[in-house]
């Protein structure tokens, strides 16, 4: 800042200011701190002797000369090093930091407290050297570096937790990506995983803060609701819990330290138990089974195997050729190394089919087939086997007895009554025959062996079996079961049933065929079904015969009742209105009647035609329709059908029972009753139409519940056809459905229907 005075002036004025500032100088020269004035430009005018400590600098050496001399630009140490402008005139104190260059070269860091003082056109300054702190500060702050490095990129779950509390503090990536959670620092445990509070994990974290002492777990089961849905998922974990100690010892957080094992925990138990149900299944195998070492001594055996040896080896001791008591048989070394076993463990090559005698401690001999299999680790050594000892000694001894069965059994093929034969599968040639056959058929042994099945079938059915079935599908066709004609050596076609049975034939896989002469019965067959074509057909024919006649009877029945309504309407007399009302019951009897002949007629002669059935608008046109009965006044109908789902079935048939059984309830109601009703009500649902038809009315007694539904059964002193249930029982059939009664004599009657909801 320029003065305004002469320069003559100011002159005297520096002079009478450096006098008492000359002495001020010497006593801060004993100053720890570096104290100096700087003019406007930053130039030093007065500098203590803590210059030559701080700054290996004289006085004399630095006045006159501008501080960003010996400031260093290397970096910026976060704005350290930023221009400070003498020109401000602060009259406030400013403190700020500065990186210097001492005369040696070295770096030295000044923390300044500067204020300006207008009057004497001076910022008086004092540097405080701060190197010492700005290096154990740099290199704090190295070593948290390398600690934030080692927290952030160590394989495990680290974490600082603070105060009573337990508030996350630090928690690194691998431990935030184990809870699946982000925005954790600042909450409580609690706060962040509240599932670990019945797990006993708050009271570990309690007692560790309070007492210091650490707490190590090993695959440790947590169960951690990583979804926040209440679903808790298994995870294993070693960790440490050890107190956090603040710079006085006191505790003042946890330190928690952790791995997630739970892939390996959970591989181990499948190892574990892989090797449990590989064991159990050697206990549990119903054959000797037993596994040995790479050097054939015994790890493993089953009860089988025990029973099979007449002894217990000793595990991990006994070799696998102990067992067969094979050295008292004098085998040699090379003999064993034979067997399939070594074979097994020596070259990963075990030998198949290979018979052995096992030599019990009794002295009893059995045959076995054993069937070696060797274990192999990653690299492909063999580290062992197990083997299966099939015992068929009882199968060496029935082949000892089917030898001295033979001549038994031939003579039985010979001699049986039946013609019987052998044939290749493959070729179809005849490969033995019986007497019976060669009487029968009326070839000679030879010629039947000479031949095949194919050729004792008649020329046209052998050419067109040949055309539909080349040779190598006969084997899977039927050629040889069922019915077949066969031609005899004459050129006699008769009728057979063949029985056949797949054996073995000297080690070739052939077909035992027994062959039955049913000639006799066949035609018997044929008159039978002629029979049955004509009984349909009759019946056909009576069934459009009772439909016409009936049709035909209802039409001069109108009429009749036409002239019984003339009568009534024109004439006076008591008793030929009486005479009149009994022709129109009898009429209407009869009109009935033929109705239900009808209607059973059309319920066997039309086929099903499946539609939707809006059930409670039917059951209500029914019940209107049927309001013109002589009893229907008085009672009091409910309809209540949930129709679950959509019901398809038949309209006819449907329409047909429920109005014969509404209109019974009706016809058949105590005409004294206060209160009567007739109740329909039931659901439909996917498979099924429940439905049930109640009434307060007469009833009927137990003894007549099945008899109701028989053709023509009438209860006494009822009138109706005998009909009705009946057609309503064919009726519930067709429609693949079920009907019941419950019903006591005076207490009203209930008929539930069950039927098939018949959706396309």
């Amino acid at each position: 800042m320029k003065s305004n005075l002469p320069k003559e002036k100011n002159d005297n004025n520096m002079c009478g200011f450096n006098e008492p500032l000359h002495e001020l100088g010497k006593i801060l020269d004993f100053s720890m701190d570096l104290i100096c004035s700087c003019d406007n430009e930053g130039k030093f005018v007065w500098v203590n002797k803590a210059s030559e400590r701080i700054l290996c600098y004289q006085s004399e050496e630095l006045i006159g000369k501008k501080y960003t001399d010996f400031v260093s630009h290397e970096d910026n140490d976060n704005g350290i090093n930023e221009d400070f402008d003498f020109k401000s005139g602060s009259h406030v104190p400013i403190i700020f930091e500065k990186k210097f260059l001492d005369k040696n070269g070295n770096i030295v860091y000044l923390q300044w407290s500067a204020v300006w003082d207008d009057a004497k056109n001076l910022c008086y300054c004092i540097g405080r050297d701060i190197t010492e702190r700005k290096n154990i500060e740099k290199a704090f702050e190295i070593e948290r570096l390398r600690f934030y490095n080692l927290y952030s990129q160590a394989p495990s779950c680290i974490g600082i937790l603070k105060g009573p509390n337990h508030v996350y503090e630090l928690a690194n990536e691998l431990y935030l990506q184990l809870i699946d959670k982000r925005d954790i620092i600042g909450k409580t445990v609690k706060e962040v995983l509240p599932e670990l509070e019945t797990q006993g994990f708050f009271e570990i974290l309690d007692t560790v803060y309070q007492t210091g002492e650490t707490f190590t777990a090993n695959e440790m089961l947590v169960k951690l609701d990583r979804d926040g849905d209440g679903k808790l998922i298994d995870v294993y974990l070693n960790f440490i819990y050890q107190a956090h100690k603040d710079a006085n010892n006191n505790i003042d957080g946890i330190l928690f330290f952790g791995n997630d094992v739970t892939e390996q925990v959970l591989s181990r138990k499948k190892i574990e138990e892989s090797e449990k149900m590989y064991r159990d299944l050697i206990h549990k195998l119903p054959v000797a089974t037993y596994s040995c070492d790479v050097d054939g001594r015994i790890v493993l055996y089953n009860k089988a195997a025990v029973a099979l040896w007449g002894r217990e080896p000793e595990l991990g001791k006994d070799l696998w050729h102990h067992s067969w008591n094979i050295n008292d048989d004098k085998k040699s070394s090379a003999t064993l190394n034979l067997c399939s076993m070594a074979k097994a463990l020596k070259e990963g090559d075990p030998i198949f089919k290979e018979e052995i005698i096992i030599k019990r401690p009794d002295g009893d001999k059995r045959w076995v087939l054993p069937y070696p299999v060797p274990f192999r680790d990653t690299e492909g050594q063999i580290t062992g086997a197990v083997i299966v000892l099939a015992d068929i000694t009882e199968m060496k001894q029935a082949e000892k007895k089917l030898r001295k069965s033979e001549k038994k059994y031939r003579y039985l093929f010979d001699n049986n009554p039946m013609p019987m034969w052998v044939i290749d599968l493959v070729t179809f040639k005849f490969l033995d025959v019986n007497k019976m056959a060669i009487m029968k058929y009326g070839y000679s042994r030879e010629e039947f062996l000479a031949m095949t099945a194919l050729d004792i079938r008649p020329n046209d059915e052998k050419i067109s079996f040949i055309k539909s079935n080349d040779i190598s599908k006969i084997n899977e066709s039927n050629y040889n079961r069922g019915k077949w004609n066969h031609l005899k050596k004459d050129g006699t076609i008769f009728t057979v049933e063949i029985i056949a049975h797949d054996i073995m034939y000297e080690g070739t896989p052939a077909r035992l065929i027994l062959s039955n002469d049913i000639t006799d019965r066949t035609k018997a067959e044929i008159n039978l079904e002629k029979r049955n074509r004509e009984l349909i057909k009759t019946n056909s024919e009576l069934d459009r015969f009772v439909y016409s006649v009936s049709h035909d009877l209802r039409s001069p029945l109108t009429s009749i009742l036409g002239l019984v309504n003339f009568i009534e309407t024109e004439s006076q007399e008591t008793d030929t209105l009486k005479h009149a009302k009994l022709i129109r019951s009898s009429i209407n009897r009869l009109d009935e009647f033929i109705k239900n002949i009808l209607n059973y007629s059309r319920n066997n002669r039309t086929g099903l035609e499946v539609q939707q059935i809006p059930l409670n608008e039917m059951v209500l046109d029914i019940l209107e329709s049927l309001q013109c009965m002589k009893n229907a006044k008085g009672i009091r109908y409910e309809v209540q059908i949930n129709e679950q789902q959509l019901f398809y079935t038949d309209r006819l048939r449907l329409g047909t029972i429920l109005k014969n059984l509404i209109s019974n309830a009706i016809k058949y109601h105590k005409k004294e009753e206060t209160d009567r009703f007739v109740k329909i009500i039931g659901y439909s649902d996917q498979e099924n139409l429940h439905l049930s038809i109640i009434d307060n009315g007469i009833g009927i007694a137990p003894a007549y519940h099945q008899k109701i539904f028989d053709m023509f059964f009438r209860l006494s002193g009822k009138d109706g056809s005998g009909i009705g249930l009946y057609i309503v029982k064919d009726a519930v059939e067709m429609l693949q459905g079920t009907i019941e009664v419950q019903s006591e004599k005076g207490a009203g009657t209930t008929f539930n229907i069950t039927l098939k909801n018949l959706k396309p």
